[in-house]
């Protein structure tokens, strides 16, 4: 500052603050240099190809905590300075003679007593003086309204502790809790910490947000199970690898990428290796209701050493637990990916997290013990997920590749690199090697669907896949409810793998498919045994239900139905009947299954099948299909409300029905988008309302329309209102 040396940064995820009292020159231009230093083991690029990812990771691991990432992985290239340099806020602030640092909000429910809940409130406060100073600690949790006098000796620190032992109003009666997507209301009190000195002169005032929650947790039977508010906490949801490739992400996109995850019905968001590290992430999982599960900077052993400086590391975990604790979204802490901490940073984060954050529970590997992990990440048949992958432990990575839509391509790549797949596949991760596996997919489709000779056919065929493929990840853990994150929700960067919206927030089938899944009261197929099951993660104890399944041929003929009746506990799977398959049936049939309570359809879902397992090559001569489409768009302050009703007056099915939002008069696409549903079936006769939520800001100004596209629609006879 101005020429003086105010002191060091080291490591990716801590703060500096530095005290200018005195340094600056008031009235006049004041100048802040900081010189950025490069990482000391950068490593090599990587050299990704249609045949192979290269290796994962490597060298950069000794600096962590950085963005171990940017060496490049299989799933994001290899990145210029490694993201080097400043990614926070950088800001000036004032204060009177005492601050207020690292304040701390826990809460305790006297479970399973909900009815009332203890807050405690910890803070440090710091005498910047060098004389004695007195004055009054006042808080705010909520309308609860808390005050404590205090005197700090010349240039000293004190911890002062705030709970109903000392304040009575701090035990909240009725408490309105923080509850996880599926679970109830994530509700997020004001918190208000302010010092104030004689006459009332404020020296320094801090507001955040706190929510009143209580995770348990038991490790009985070598398992992890997880509960909130008492009740049983079914992760469903996906890791991150990163935010974004260069870091662009700030508050609005994870405020869509987030809302995105509660639309699907996900629970919990894996931050792998700790790579992000920005407020506004944690902030959106706090509004939304979903979970985090922290990892720490450690790669697995073999995508990189362990880091140099282990004093450093262990720095960097302090800080970060400071300054994420107080959000309610933080459920479980863990030391390293897919292994075991070096034993120096084992110790240290056990012992950093039992001072700072007690009562959240950390494991310290990803994939061992008590959790499982370790894939599949390609593309494997549904029953495989059934057979041999409805884990007994809560899992932590599981994957396909997940093709985008031909507008993402399209701004993905040159036109000349659309098709065949090629090079520059290769470059955005569709490896034919590797995890991903895509010459498996490649296969898989033309196996099941048929071969297709152009971008647009072909990727057609590949939403069947995403869609029946991300389902049936999510389907299969119906069996022990343990828990599952896939591999990955999110993309960093343009791609062809592991994503449920790729990275222009295009959700693609797999998207619908994960969120018919993961439904907290939810009816599915379960090809192993025949069986109509409904599944119960977080949807209370469901009373006078009726479930019916339905097999319609390739004309959309019903040929055979059952119904039955049942009751639902929640986290819990019944089955509800078997399906018995009449013969005649076409080459491939559908499947249509609703639960029902009265006239209410609470879940329902649709099945492609062959008569000839994996063979569904006999859509391929379904004609073209004229649809009828009417859509009302209304404005409500700053959001657009889009109301379609389809209708198919034809004699055929119409499948993979698709709903794209776009301005009317460039006709680009607005994202994000939120869609009540997508990538639908329309049986002959049949009429289906589909609802779009979008903000007026991302319509750049013009009026939105929506286009219908399909697997095999032909004409469609739109209506805008």
């Amino acid at each position: 500052m101005n020429g003086e040396k105010l002191g060091r940064i080291e490591g990716g995820f801590t703060r500096g603050r530095f005290d200018v009292t005195g340094r600056l020159r008031p009235g006049e231009k004041n100048a802040l240099a900081v010189r950025v230093e490069k990482v000391a083991h950068p490593g090599s690029v990587k050299e990704k190809t249609f045949e192979n990812p290269d290796k994962n990771g490597g060298v950069l691991g000794a600096d962590n905590p950085t963005y171990h990432a940017t060496i490049g992985w299989d799933w994001i290239p290899t990145i210029r300075g490694r993201d080097t340099g400043i990614w926070g806020d950088v800001y000036l602030s004032a204060s009177g003679p005492v601050t207020i640092e690292n304040p701390y909000v826990s809460t305790a429910l006297p479970l399973p007593d909900i009815t009332h809940a203890d807050v405690s409130v910890t803070v440090t406060l710091r005498n910047h003086n060098a004389r004695p100073v007195a004055g009054t600690l006042l808080g705010r949790f909520g309308e609860a309204l808390i005050e404590l006098p205090v005197s700090l000796d010349a240039g000293a620190e004190k911890t002062v502790k705030l709970d109903p032992s000392t304040h009575p109003e701090l035990r909240l009666q009725n408490p309105k809790l923080w509850w996880p997507a599926g679970y109830g209301d994530p509700y997020l009190y004001d918190v208000e910490l302010r010092f104030e000195l004689a006459e009332r002169r404020v020296s320094d005032v801090a507001y955040f947000h706190a929510g009143v929650r209580q995770f348990t947790f038991s490790e009985e039977g070598g398992a992890l199970k997880i509960w909130i508010n008492g009740r049983r906490f079914i992760p469903r949801g996906g890791n991150w690898g990163f935010s974004e490739s260069m870091l662009r992400y700030r508050a609005r996109e994870y405020d869509a990428a987030i809302r995105y995850h509660r639309d699907m019905n996900f629970t919990m968001i894996r931050n792998w290796v700790g790579q992000i590290g920005d407020d506004a992430f944690y902030d959106a999982c706090d509004r939304y209701g979903v979970v985090v599960w922290q990892d720490f900077w450690l790669a697995n052993p073999w995508d990189g050493p362990d880091p140099d400086v282990n004093a450093m590391f262990l720095r960097n975990v302090r800080d970060t637990v400071l300054r994420i604790r107080n959000h309610p979204s933080i459920g479980l802490y863990c030391g390293r990916n897919e292994g075991y901490p070096p034993k120096p940073l084992e110790d240290g984060m056990r012992q950093t997290l039992a001072d700072l954050h007690p009562g959240l529970h950390y494991i310290p590997s990803s994939a061992d013990d008590v959790v499982s992990g370790h894939g599949p990440y390609q593309a494997m048949p549904l029953k495989y997920y059934f057979a041999q992958r409805a884990t007994p432990k809560f899992h932590s990575e599981m994957g396909r590749p997940n093709i985008p839509t031909l507008d993402s391509l399209q701004a993905m790549l040159p036109a000349e690199g659309i098709w065949p797949p090629g090079r520059l596949w290769g470059l955005h991760d569709f490896c034919g090697e590797g995890a991903q596996a895509g010459s498996s997919l490649l296969a898989h489709i033309e196996k099941s669907y048929g071969r297709a000779d152009n971008a647009a056919d072909w990727l057609w065929l590949a939403q069947f896949a995403n869609y029946e493929g991300y389902r049936a990840m999510f389907e299969a853990q119906a069996k022990n409810r343990m828990g599952l994150l896939i591999w990955m929700s999110h993309a960093a960067w343009p791609s062809f793998v592991w994503q449920t919206y790729d990275y222009y927030l295009e959700p693609t089938a797999a998207y619908f498919g994960s969120k018919k899944a993961s439904e907290p009261l939810h009816i599915q197929w379960n090809p192993v045994d025949e069986s109509v099951e409904v599944v119960n993660y977080s949807g209370g104890n469901a009373r006078g239900l009726t479930a019916r399944v339905e097999i319609l041929d390739m004309h959309g003929e019903l040929k055979w139905q059952k119904t039955a009746s049942l009751d639902s506990a929640e986290d819990s799977v019944a089955t509800a009947l078997r399906i018995q398959y009449p013969p005649g049936l076409t080459p491939v049939h559908f499947l249509r299954l609703k639960l029902m309570r009265g006239a209410d359809t609470l879940s329902e879902n649709f099945y492609w099948r062959g008569s000839e397992e994996g063979n569904y090559r006999a859509i391929r001569d379904l004609p073209k299909v004229k649809l009828e489409a009417t859509t009302r768009a209304e404005r409500q302050g700053e959001t657009w409300q889009l109301t379609t009703e389809l209708h198919n007056p034809s004699k055929h099915p119409a499948l993979m029905v698709r709903l794209k939002t776009v301005r009317e008069k460039s006709g680009d696409r607005i994202l994000p988008a939120l869609y009540s549903d997508n990538y639908v079936a329309l049986m002959p006769g049949e009429r289906r309302t589909l609802r779009v939520e979008l903000k007026d800001a991302d319509t750049r100004g013009e009026r939105p329309r929506v286009v219908v596209e399909g697997f095999n629609t032909g004409e469609v006879v739109e209506t805008q209102q």
